[in-house]
């Protein structure tokens, strides 16, 4: 699929690769240049992050000690 660059620079994503990628308006990307490829990757928000499944399961009161311990970690 090919895209653009325009006169500033800008570069424009067809429009099935945004939707694929899931990109939308005002969303940050990583840009890295690897030889002659450019590549381009969402930057997740901490929406995607707190979407993703749960790596752990942890009860509320263990939550709570964890919030304790890091509050007096940091003097809070």
């Amino acid at each position: 699929m090919i895209g653009k660059v325009g006169k500033k620079g800008e570069i424009y994503v067809p429009k099935k690769v945004r939707k694929e990628a899931n990109l939308n308006p005002g969303d940050e990307v990583l840009v890295e240049v690897k030889g002659k490829e450019l590549i381009i990757k969402k930057k997740e928000s901490i929406v995607d992050v707190l979407m993703d499944e749960a790596v752990a399961k942890v009860s509320l009161d263990e939550m709570r000690s964890i919030r304790e311990k890091v509050r007096k970690l940091l003097e809070i």
